[in-house]
């Protein structure tokens, strides 16, 4: 039987800003398995960023978790004080963050910043610090670990410096590392190396993984499961080859049809999803995609739609897949979404 290491239930955030509240995550569920993947993906807006900073409860000012439970190997994040948090952050939870660049300390060696972790969680002297700090770099596939332990941030190119920020984040062995766009200002062949280092770095250590990206072809081979997120909400949630395959959410459908497909060439035209994500100062009454969704029907507009599980594990935030919904025909075909 799996150990379920994370469960977030009914979370909602906000930002209290001069123009009104931001209701930027509006009741969000969702689970992880210990060892296990899990993709969150959206676009910008979306709330998944914000959800895994209030996982971590690393928020800060207008911001606030309103509701919801975040239970950690059975324990309830959101009760817990900031010096238990600070016992938290970095050694059973680590984090790594979108700009490495603008994360690493400019001033310190990568070395040291590997170690500061590892002296404080582990309470390890310096000797035992450092040689931890170079099995680190070994680790995540760093050359030279014992001479680039003493090299700054500068002296490390785009892909090392996300390495690094890796390595810092795996120095205390965590249960959890969420990976907040990891590959956002790399170059395609860069990309595919930190992701390849991600899989091995899941099989090696048995670290459960949260990778947020609003590239669903990122998720696509590091992941088990996906959530798809939009307004603040789940759209749909499935295991990746569901999500991929058998898409249940016009919203999924619209983020797949974005992505450049290797079988079509240079003939495939990319389909951008048109309309603008809504407002959250003022969140609709229904459906958050219903304004930008080409089969929505009147109650979309006016209700928001419970889950609608099609198989095991595969459900939708979806009207079409009410029992009393019309067939429609899809862009991948007629499809019954009333059976």
């Amino acid at each position: 039987m799996t150990e379920r290491i994370l469960e977030v239930k009914n979370m909602k955030t906000s930002f209290h800003t001069h123009v009104g509240e931001v209701q930027a995550v509006r009741g969000v569920s969702f689970h992880l398995e210990k060892g296990e993947a899990l993709g969150i993906v959206g676009e910008s807006g979306s709330g998944k960023s914000v959800t895994s900073m209030s996982v971590m409860r690393l928020l800060q000012y207008p911001g606030i978790i309103k509701e919801g439970e975040v239970f950690f190997k059975g324990e309830d994040l959101v009760k817990k004080s900031k010096a238990e948090m600070m016992s938290v952050r970095g050694n059973q939870i680590a984090m790594i963050f979108q700009d490495p660049m603008t994360s690493l300390n400019p001033v310190y060696t990568i070395g040291n910043q590997i170690m500061e972790a590892v002296i404080r969680h582990q309470k390890v002297s310096k000797t035992e610090a450092r040689e931890r700090a170079i099995d680190m770099l070994k680790l995540v596939g760093i050359p030279s670990p014992e001479t680039r332990v003493d090299n700054y941030p500068h002296e490390f190119s785009g892909g090392m410096r996300q390495r690094a920020m890796i390595a810092i984040a795996l120095s205390c062995e965590p249960d959890l590392l969420i990976a907040d766009e990891p590959t956002t200002a790399l170059d395609v062949t860069i990309q595919a190396q930190i992701l390849e280092l991600l899989k091995d770095l899941r099989t090696k250590v048995n670290t459960s993984i949260i990778l947020i990206t609003h590239d669903l072809g990122v998720v696509a081979d590091v992941c088990s499961r996906i959530v798809v997120m939009y307004g603040g909400l789940i759209m749909e949630e499935g295991r990746a080859e569901d999500i991929f395959y058998e898409p249940l959410h016009p919203y999924t459908m619209g983020l797949l049809k974005s992505i450049p497909r290797l079988d079509l060439g240079h003939k495939q035209r990319l389909v951008p999803i048109p309309g603008s994500p809504p407002d959250l100062i003022k969140p609709p009454k229904g459906c958050p995609f219903a304004a930008r969704c080409p089969y929505a029907m009147k109650i979309c507009l006016d209700h928001q739609p419970g889950y609608y599980e099609r198989k095991p594990g595969h459900k939708a935030a979806c009207w079409l897949h009410h029992q009393d919904a019309p067939t429609v025909e899809l862009d991948t075909g007629v499809r019954r979404v009333t059976e």
